[in-house]
């Protein structure tokens, strides 16, 4: 099976160049210990917590919980809306304090790093919150250099050319009954998705207009149907149910919100749409996928509160 090797990933993010500038002055290195910044996190009382990924953000008032090992995951469920946030602590790689406004960072702010140099997270102290808590926190984490950052590599991204047989790749999509399942069958391909979606037929994965998003946003908006959306990046991964709000557009972004929640997805981002049907529970399952141009993950719309609705709403906004 032949092997194609694609081209390194940036090495740092405009964002964590940014910091370097800075560095010294208004951004403070910590150790590069981000677990343990983790959980002292619940420390620091109420947070803006932003989640950033290739063509989303979002932003979210919220405590962050009192995390212990093998427990990396939080969930709050409130009226009609849902929010389960899941890490994965191997790929939080480094910390940087933002002592004073830099750049988008707001001050008394803490940014995590993957360890390819990418924002996973940005945890702000709110307004008359936390007391001393966050320059404790700098104070027992500060990294003994603060003149240089340290910046981590890219490293090559491996395709495999070829799939297997279409019966076999159909044959265990069908079998897959959870994400894991679907993470094995993507491995195939080094989570290349565009490359397994293209190489399935229509009932499995079909590519749709990029207009069908904002149609179906809108449509869901107007009858107040909650959705869900799930976004994300090698770190962190945010699914959140609720009756989003009418899109409101700003050049290329749209904005969405909900109690709290602001999300912000780049359109320009987006290289394809697919509409997927995969294995749930008891039934088949149904959801838009946004691509980049290079086939990698950006956001997924579904289901939020039946099956049934969704797909009655997805059959009046779908534009193949």
């Amino acid at each position: 099976m032949s092997v194609m090797t694609w081209p390194s990933a940036p090495a740092a993010s405009p964002l964590l160049r940014q910091c370097g500038a800075a560095l010294g002055d208004r951004v403070l290195r910590l150790q590069d210990e981000p677990l343990a910044i983790l959980k002292a996190l619940y420390r620091l009382g109420a947070l803006v917590v932003t989640t950033f990924s290739a063509g989303s953000k979002v932003s979210q008032n919220m405590h962050y919980p009192a995390f212990s090992d093998g427990e990396w995951w939080l969930e709050s469920v409130g009226d009609r809306c849902r929010l389960r946030q899941s890490l994965q602590p191997a790929q939080w790689h480094s910390v940087l304090a933002v002592l004073e406004p830099t750049g988008p960072l707001p001050a008394r702010s803490l940014l995590f790093l993957d360890r390819q140099g990418q924002p996973l997270q940005q945890v702000a102290v709110a307004p008359d919150s936390g007391g001393l808590a966050f320059e404790e926190l700098v104070c027992a984490m500060l990294h003994p250099d603060q003149k240089s950052l340290n910046l981590p590599c890219g490293f090559p991204r491996l395709l495999r050319s070829k799939l297997g047989p279409l019966s076999e790749l159909e044959r265990d999509w069908a079998g897959s009954h959870d994400d894991e399942d679907f993470t094995q069958l993507l491995a195939r391909c080094h989570d290349q998705r565009s490359v397994l979606y293209e190489s399935v037929r229509d009932s499995f994965a079909c590519q749709v207009r990029a207009e069908t998003l904002p149609a179906v946003l809108g449509e869901a908006a107007s009858r107040d149907s909650a959705t869900t959306l799930c976004i994300g990046n090698q770190g962190v991964r945010l699914c959140m149910t609720a009756p989003w709000s009418s899109p409101r557009w700003q050049g290329n972004h749209c904005h969405l919100a909900h109690n709290g929640a602001l999300v912000s997805l780049d359109m320009s981002q987006m290289h394809s749409l697919w509409r997927l049907r995969k294995p749930g529970e008891g039934q088949v399952v149904t959801a838009l996928e946004a691509l980049d141009e290079q086939g990698d993950w950006l956001w997924t719309l579904s289901a939020g509160e039946g099956e049934a609705s969704w797909r009655e709403l997805l059959r009046d906004s779908v534009i193949r």
